[in-house]
């Protein structure tokens, strides 16, 4: 016997079965994490049964219906790196870029290379609004998945570029702080 492949979010918007067989999965799943996991095996990343999750999309809360979540996690259940809260004066952009990326990642910033980035330019096409944007990042030496749903309110424009090679957030009422993407109307 054969087991069958996860079906993402992708698969089960262009099928009724597949959207399904998934909905059935996450709903399992998700019962199963609240009721035989403990918090922390909920709250990592790499446990099985959120890796299973992951596979399937069913990670992807703001999409789910609500009787799929467990019912104790926060919205981002990652906790802010080890180096979260440190305060060191900073003296130009590049020294308060490495600091936000330590804050935030919880590593040392290293010099990579030099970027070139393009002149923004005068006119865009104006797309819709961000309702959400989904990331992976290494914190603290762990891969985490990141998803953050923008409230309504703080939501940015998306903007493509004439030539369509480039994409753009503009506006928006938000900041990045060590905690990742917050909305300024967050409590």
């Amino acid at each position: 016997m054969t087991l069958k492949r996860p079906v993402t979010l992708k698969q089960a918007q262009r099928s009724p079965k597949a959207a399904a067989r998934r909905e059935s999965f996450c709903a399992r799943m998700g019962g199963m994490k609240e009721k035989l996991t403990g918090k922390k095996k909920q709250l990592d990343p790499n446990s099985k049964i959120n890796l299973a999750l992951a596979d399937w999309d069913c990670d992807l809360k703001p999409l789910l219906k609500k009787k799929h979540l467990a019912k104790n996690l926060s919205f981002n259940p990652v906790p802010p790196s080890s180096r979260a809260g440190l305060n060191r004066s900073v003296k130009n952009q590049i020294e308060q870029a490495a600091d936000l990326y330590e804050r935030f990642s919880g590593h040392d910033a290293v010099e990579l290379g030099r970027v070139k980035i393009p002149e923004l330019p005068k006119v865009g096409v104006a797309i819709g609004t961000v309702d959400g944007i989904m990331y992976s990042t290494v914190r603290d030496g762990v891969l985490e998945k990141y998803i953050h749903k923008f409230h309504k309110r703080d939501c940015p424009l998306f903007v493509v570029a004439p030539d369509g090679k480039s994409l753009y957030l503009l506006g928006g009422v938000y900041n990045f702080t060590e905690r990742g993407i917050v909305d300024r109307s967050d409590k």
